[in-house]
């Protein structure tokens, strides 16, 4: 592509983020600065004068490129964050050493000003600070990108309290990155195309929905609620209570829960975590199995003990949501493992991944690959030795290679179990997650193969043929009309038909050169009976006939002569 064809492209596509023309530029520099200048390039975005300088660091740089990612979200602000905390949920995307170092992103933001913090209550919930509550800390809990969070009393009730509050503004700056990552994703699927496996467009499209319910307080405020119905007979485990009355879209208030991070609870709190472990276990397999509604974002700076090991779940604005059929293949995938059946475990796995369109798979290669990788894992292992996080992880992989990739909602339900896997056995070494999961299996099981259920799924069953057997007479019609009418159509793809039409064209062009080649021959012969002329003895007619007779055949002499 020309200079000139580049800069134009790039101009064009940036004129759907001309409003955020200046953001851009911000990017690309950023990106170039730390070492991406040639995907900045190859995106045209440095054609489109967003940046003049995209040389690549020394090669004796002091970071990793890894790491050089992770620091160039930093830089890059909150949006970004978010989208590199959710990426890093995606082992089934990003390479693991990429993957370790987004598990390091933190939100380095300053703490927002008290005046502001102040502002944004007084606008939500149409009253000053001093008269909702009893009591303030002006200095915050914790202190993120999006929101604040400071503990607080409140005057009605003196129930203690966090109250969470958005950033004044966020909203604005998020809309603007959110529209630049749409361009960037479309911008990067059309000039990378090793990059269509990933679907940045797609990964963006999830990122807008997700980043768009966490801004809204009000989507959090349903998840607590839900989460609270659906534990409230659960021996040992709560979720914080939601103050509606003072609650927004951009004010959070909820119950304050106490406690310590659970990988320090037995040291600080002297619990025992062979108590801890397991129901925290027991905890996710519930989500998983019975609520098909589980906790996001399961790191253990959301998992507090209190002092009588009750666990307290905090921050619920990413959720994951599971269908019943969603949940069979995971109760399939637990029952494989456990039983040690390779093809089903292989066959399941095939079935949940995406699959690129027009992309022929080997599926003999990838059952090969699974059962690799199973025998690896449990072959000669008791339950209790079997790594599950790295079985999970090295499934994923696989598919990968084979250019399958899981669907976002299984690799949020490995990425928890992996976590918690990995705190539980932290704290308890000789924790089973698969003994701890056999109740609920055993549970899922009885329930899939019960009278109900298998009532349920026949009378659906009919249902769809029914309808099947209702429609067929008038699709069939109006296929029988539309060959009549001339309008059926059919489209036929075949490998290899697009060169085949080429070659032939080339050996029409070629038939037609000939053809007019030697005509204009015969012709020339025929003018030479009007007598010499003064081009090399031949009258002007001939020389311009045998003229076009040689250039025309020349092509033929030249790949002759190529091929002896």
């Amino acid at each position: 592509m020309s200079t000139v064809s580049r800069v134009y492209t790039s101009v064009r596509g940036l004129s759907t983020a001309i409003k955020d023309a200046g953001r851009l530029q911000e990017i690309a520099r950023v990106l170039a600065r730390h070492g991406f200048g040639a995907l900045v390039t190859r995106m045209n975005l440095a054609d489109a004068g967003a940046i003049g300088d995209v040389r690549e660091p020394d090669a004796h740089a002091p970071y990793s490129t890894p790491q050089r990612v992770r620091i160039a979200i930093e830089e890059l602000g909150p949006t970004f964050i978010k989208l590199g905390q959710i990426l890093s949920t995606r082992s089934d995307l990003v390479p693991a050493d990429v993957l370790a170092e987004l598990q390091l992103l933190q939100d380095t933001v300053p703490p927002m000003a008290w005046e502001d913090v102040e502002a944004q209550i007084r606008e939500q919930l149409d009253d000053d600070v001093d008269t909702l509550f009893e009591q303030f800390d002006r200095e915050p809990l914790a202190c993120a990108s999006i929101a604040q969070v400071h503990r607080a009393v409140l005057r009605s009730s003196g129930t203690p309290v966090v109250v969470k509050v958005q950033r004044r503004s966020i909203s604005a700056a998020i809309e603007s990155d959110l529209n630049i990552l749409h361009f960037l994703a479309r911008r990067a699927e059309a000039a990378v195309p090793e990059l269509q496996l990933m679907d940045p467009v797609g990964i963006v499209r999830e990122f807008d929905k997700a980043l768009r319910k966490e801004l809204d307080f009000r989507n959090e405020a349903f998840n607590l609620r839900k989460f609270a119905a659906n534990f409230a007979g659960f021996e040992g485990l709560v979720v914080p209570k939601v103050f509606d009355e003072v609650s927004t879209s951009r004010v959070l208030v909820m119950e304050f829960i106490s406690g310590v991070k659970i990988t320090t609870a037995p040291r600080v709190l002297s619990v025992d975590p062979y108590v801890v472990a397991p129901r925290m276990l027991r905890a996710l397999f519930k989500m998983i199995f019975q609520d098909g509604f589980f906790h996001g974002d399961l790191h253990p700076g959301n998992i507090l003990i209190q002092q009588d090991g009750t666990i307290g779940l905090i921050d619920f604005g990413l959720v994951g949501r599971l269908t019943e059929s969603q949940r069979d293949h995971i109760l399939d995938i637990i029952v494989s493992m456990v039983r040690e059946d390779y093809e089903s475990l292989a066959r399941v796995f095939f079935d949940v991944g995406v699959k690129l369109p027009g992309v022929r798979y080997d599926y003999p290669a990838f059952e090969a690959d699974v059962i690799e990788v199973m025998q690896r894992h449990l072959e000669g292992r008791t339950l209790n030795e079997i790594d599950v996080g790295g079985y999970f992880a090295d499934l994923v992989a696989g598919a990968i290679r084979h250019r399958i990739k899981m669907p976002p909602t299984y690799t949020m339900v490995f990425k928890a179990l992996m976590t918690v896997e990995g705190i539980g056995k932290t704290l308890a070494p000789d924790l089973n997650l698969l003994e701890e999961a056999r109740p609920f299996a055993t549970e899922m099981l009885a329930e899939r193969y019960s009278a109900k259920r298998l009532t349920k799924l026949g009378v659906d069953t009919l249902g769809a043929f029914s309808s099947f057997l209702r429609q067929f007479p008038l699709t069939a019609t109006q296929v029988l009309r539309d060959a009549q009418e001339g309008n059926l159509h059919f489209k036929i793809e075949l490998d290899g038909f697009s060169e085949l039409l080429a070659h032939d064209r080339r050996y029409r062009t070629r038939q037609a050169r000939a053809t007019v080649g030697a005509g204009a021959a015969i012709a020339g012969a025929i003018a030479l009976q009007a007598g010499p002329g003064p081009i090399l003895g031949l009258n002007i007619p001939a020389a311009v006939l045998f003229g076009v007779a040689a250039a025309l055949a020349s092509p033929f002499v030249l790949s002759s002569l190529r091929r002896s």
